[in-house]
């Protein structure tokens, strides 16, 4: 629409007007504004009838009509010339004038129905200079609401403006940070905002948006969905959330929805002052009520007003079309009549807290109530309530009521997701230690003692490595149904993750808890699944501790319990075990959890570090590479070694966090020295199920830059074959960015000649157990001659670690051995002293 702040011109050509007003006193003064600046070519009629039959006869550049006609209001009129049946310019410039009106409300009418301009009666000295500007405009075009979509994927920003071209203007940008700055530039009425963008994430641009104006309407767009993620972004202002790949009928109606909100929202606040002001202005509601009467049956919202018992007085359509009840039908009816059933106790609460506020000249809680419509179907509405005083006798309410049912039920399923486990519908670990810590600090405060149940599936991994974890699932879903069956009323059965699961019984006593333990143990062995041609029966492993108000801390249960797991399972498996201090196990877990905790903590303070040992090179009479072997720095400077930390680590199932950092810390070592040519770096066990491993070390690589040929990556020859599907597929990957392979402790089971020849391993590097008395061992001395001899044979290099005295180092020079490696070549020293210390290129 147009903002005049102008003075009019005077016209080249005369201008034909037509006015369709039945008020005298408006249509004088309208005229008298005209007239005025020279616009003489006037045609008024008091009828939309009169009117069409002028547009027949006539030719009219601009038309000037009143909101409310006698005949057909100013909305339909509009709407016939804007169609094109008329004998006149579908285009013509439109002008409504209207005495009262709501804002918002008339001006998104005014969109929907293609008026140019909205007038109140009040300004009508502006006429003349929109009637100016309106009739020489080449062309009425109604300006489109403004879109801006931040999209990197090419495709889906095509997408989007096909589908949106025809109802939006419609502005992309591909990048995080040009999307923000046309935002600041241009304030678009909607911006459609994918989440991973290069540059500036769409979670931080929506974080500067709404500091800057928290009514900008944003939907958010992603193809990686979760539940966390959509309610933080809600949560953080997103109007609305489009999971990709979208369809088009889906974003079309997201967006409809997420333009017309803050008309919405602005409507509801005009409206809400407009009643307020009625406590002012008693004598002119009626009057007000009267000509917005056609814009509230427009409303999507209902509207309804209510006497002092909650008696409809009056309802627009939008009521009928929600609740399917005829408007007629229900005037006079009491509110309560339209509540579902169940809600009504809840109604009666609401009543009482209204009626209170009223008293107290306080405002009207907004409430949210179940209604149930005529079809018996369940409608969540919210009544947005406002005090409206027709006489100093009486107070009625004036009520906005929206159905909400849809975000309702949205966030009934986000509630269930965030306490459920999406497997095998349970609840989650989340739900568990809310609960745990309920019950922790009810024990300390009413003297109550509950138990936990902490147990695990004995050799369930075998079920997903042999047969996938799709099976595993099944099997999952399988053992919750029937665990379930066991559980009192009262008790929480949770999943904590893989085959974990903790029971919380509450209120029950020691012989109880154990009896219950038993019972669940016998579900579980009884148990039985057929997998191919054989049936599987599992055990269960059980820890028990009881919540008897020792402590207040929730986490000490959960490692009581945790605890008392792995005495169960140290002790033969397929026992339960009760949790008791005196455990020399207790000790032993509670170090592994204490160290992976200091390793945690090391790597956040950036406290891990690494020494390189060299590796030389027989042939060439060079050091070759260096292995790069991990450190922890005490906060007192103390270093110690990967002994006293890596068996923690791999006890508490967490080497993986070691793994990346080490990764990330050498391959930035690379980068920092050049002088250190080649490095092997050590993996663990747990590495190679780590989906993230290779995405890891590709990350690295190209934040740095680093060649992947200097890298030989190193896994125990026990570890390589535990699976060496999985084994032989993530060398391939590791061969396919550039990397090398070599296997660590080779030999140590001995059964490995087998298996050698399909490792597609770089360097087989012998086990230390035969080197070091290798010049006192002559059996070590024929096993290191055939390990070697084989390893070569099959096209591999062959290292020898403990190296630590002259006479070994000449005995496996004589045995042809490709690379050594020990004290007596070098120690292992930090990237500081390594190339002062030691002569590279020859042995020392």
């Amino acid at each position: 629409m147009l903002t005049n702040n102008t003075n009019p011109n005077q016209p080249s050509s005369p201008i034909n007007l037509l006015i369709v007003n039945n008020d005298p006193a408006a249509l004088a003064a309208i005229n008298a504004s005209l007239r005025a600046a020279g616009l003489d070519n006037l045609t008024s009629v008091d009828s939309a009838q009169k009117a069409l039959r002028v547009l027949r006869q006539q030719t009219i550049d601009v038309l000037i009509v009143d909101v409310d006609t006698a005949d057909l209001d100013g909305w339909r009129l509009s709407r016939l010339v804007r169609s094109g049946i008329l004998h006149c310019r579908a285009d013509m410039p439109i002008i409504i004038i209207a005495s009262t009106w709501c804002e918002r409300i008339a001006e998104v009418t005014a969109r929907e129905y293609g008026i140019n301009q909205l007038l109140p009666l009040d300004q009508v000295n502006q006429l003349p200079t929109l009637v100016t500007q309106l009739a020489h405009r080449e062309q009425n075009n109604f300006p489109k609401p403004r879109l801006l979509v931040v999209e990197d994927e090419p495709d889906t920003a095509d997408l989007i403006k096909r589908v949106l071209a025809p109802s939006f203007d419609i502005e992309v940008a591909s990048e995080g940070d040009a999307g923000l700055r046309a935002w600041v530039q241009r304030r678009h009425d909607l911006v459609l905002l994918d989440v991973m963008l290069p540059k500036l994430s769409g979670r931080d641009i929506l974080i500067e948006i709404q500091s800057i104006d928290a009514n900008q309407p944003v939907v958010i767009m992603t193809a990686h969905t979760t539940i966390d993620q959509a309610e933080e972004l809600m949560l953080l202002g997103a109007v609305d959330f489009l999971p990709k790949p979208f369809r088009a009928e889906q974003l079309r109606k997201v967006c409809d929805i997420a333009i017309h909100r803050d008309d919405f929202l602005v409507s509801n606040a005009q409206f809400a002052a407009q009643v307020k002001s009625l406590q002012e202005r008693e004598l002119a509601y009626r009057q007000l009520y009267e000509n917005h009467h056609q814009l509230l049956d427009d409303l999507q919202s209902v509207v309804m007003e209510l006497d002092a018992n909650f008696t409809i007085c009056y309802l627009n359509r939008a009521w009928e079309t929600m609740m399917g009840y005829p408007i007629d039908d229900c005037i006079g009816q009491s509110l309560e009549s339209f509540i579902a059933p169940e809600d009504i106790a809840q109604f009666s609460l609401y009543k009482s807290r209204i009626r209170k506020a009223l008293q107290q000249n306080k405002p009207c809680p907004e409430i949210e109530i179940c209604l149930s419509s005529s079809r018996h179907q369940k409608l969540w509405a919210q009544l947005k309530i406002s005090r409206s005083s027709n006489n100093k006798q009486q107070s009625n309410l004036t009520v906005c009521l929206d159905n909400i049912t849809e975000r309702r039920e949205s966030q009934e399923q986000l509630k269930y997701l965030a306490m459920h486990d999406s497997l095998t519908g349970l609840y989650n670990r989340h739900f568990f230690e809310t609960t745990l810590a309920q019950l922790t600090a009810d024990s300390v405060r009413n003297n109550r003692q509950h138990a936990l149940v902490y147990l695990d599936l004995d050799h369930f991994k075998v079920i997903n490595d042999t047969f996938g974890h799709q099976k595993g699932d099944e099997v999952l879903r399988e053992m919750s149904h029937l665990l379930s069956k066991r559980i009192r009323g009262a008790d929480i059965l949770c999943r904590l993750g893989g085959d974990e699961f903790a029971i919380l019984l509450r209120d029950i006593h020691s012989t109880e808890a154990h009896e219950f333990a038993r019972s669940i143990q016998q579900i579980i062995s009884e148990f039985s699944f057929q997998l191919q041609e054989q049936r599987i029966n599992l055990g269960s492993s059980i820890g028990l501790t009881l919540i008897d108000g020792s402590t207040n801390n929730a986490e000490e249960h959960l490692m009581r319990a945790d605890i008392a797991l792995y005495v169960a399972k140290g002790r033969g498996r397929n026992l339960i075990h009760q949790y008791d201090p005196l455990d020399s196990e207790s000790d032993e877990l509670r170090h592994s959890i204490n160290m992976s905790q200091k390793v945690r903590k090391a790597i956040t303070e950036d406290r891990m570090t690494l020494y390189f040992q060299p590796i030389f090179d027989i042939k060439n009479n060079k050091i070759s590479y260096y292995e790069a072997l991990v450190r922890l720095i005490e906060t007192d400077g103390k270093i110690i070694g990967p002994n006293n930390f890596i068996p923690a680590l791999e006890a508490a199932g967490e080497m993986h966090l070691l793994d990346r950092w080490i990764i990330k810390l050498a391959i930035h070592k690379l980068k920092e020295h050049p002088e250190l040519n080649h490095i092997a770096i050590n993996l663990s066990a747990q590495a190679f199920k780590d989906d993230n491993l290779v995405p890891t070390i590709l990350e690295n690589l190209k934040a740095t830059g680093v060649d992947p040929k200097r890298i030989t990556f190193e896994l125990t020859e026990s570890a390589s074959l535990f699976n060496l599907h999985i084994t032989q597929r993530v060398i391939a990957e590791l061969h396919k960015l550039g990397c090398s392979f070599s296997v660590d402790d080779f030999g140590s089971g001995f059964s490995s000649f087998a298996y050698l020849k399909d490792l597609p391993a770089d360097y087989i590097k012998l086990d230390g157990s035969f080197i070091q008395n290798l010049h006192r061992d002559k059996i070590d001395q024929t096993l290191v001659k055939s390990m070697i001899q084989v390893i070569q044979a099959l096209g591999k290099k062959a290292v020898a670690e403990y190296v630590e005295n002259e006479a070994i180092l000449d005995i496996l020079k004589t045995m042809g051995i490709d690379f050594v490696q020990g004290y007596h070549i070098g120690h292992p020293l930090p990237i500081a002293q390594l190339f002062t210390q030691q002569a590279v290129g020859s042995l020392p």
